[in-house]
């Protein structure tokens, strides 16, 4: 299974994100709001086996931690990945992502040398096909949209496949210090 170790935002920023208009864009995939996430690191096909010694890794991660950690994201919508990824930047948890990363690099090793380790962004859309032309992604890029959250939990999150696509399924969490 696919496994990634993740933030989920709260209720006002998942409200705010969906105030976003990109309904209408053309060759855009809207990334649904219950799949709204931070992605901490990215562990890609894992042995389930290796589950209960990363939670106990996110545990150990979640208490090196001092103070309440905030998730910023703004200003506004902007593309990553080479223009596939229509996302909305965080900071504010470079921190705790590298806590995380470092806490289960023992379990999971990085996947190669070349790997980034950590860009803070909320995916709110993918391209399809060729994705949107020029004019559409101008428009699509810089869109107003900030908020911030604090972050109560790490998530370790399984993606299975289904006859629907991938699905998110949290396999465990680890709470963090209320400061």
């Amino acid at each position: 299974m696919h496994l990634f170790v993740a933030v989920w935002p709260d209720e006002t920023t998942v409200a705010r994100l969906s105030s976003l208009e990109l309904s209408s864009a053309p060759a855009l995939r809207l990334v649904r709001p219950d799949e709204w996430h931070i992605t901490l690191r990215f562990l890609g096909g894992v042995d389930e086996r290796l589950v209960p010694g990363l939670l106990d890794a996110l545990g150990s991660a979640a208490r090196t931690l001092t103070g309440p950690i905030h998730a910023v994201l703004g200003p506004g919508t902007a593309w990553f990945a080479g223009g596939r990824v229509l996302q909305v930047p965080v900071t504010g948890v470079d921190g705790l992502a590298a806590a995380v990363r470092s806490a289960t690099v023992p379990v999971v090793p990085d996947r190669d040398a070349g790997e980034v380790l950590f860009v803070g962004h909320l995916t709110v859309a993918r391209a399809t096909g060729a994705g949107p032309d020029a004019a559409a992604r101008s428009a699509l890029a810089g869109i107003s949209c900030s908020s911030s959250f604090r972050v109560d939990a790490v998530h370790l999150v399984g993606s299975p496949r289904t006859p629907y696509g991938p699905r998110y399924v949290v396999l465990g969490s680890a709470p963090l210090p209320a400061g």
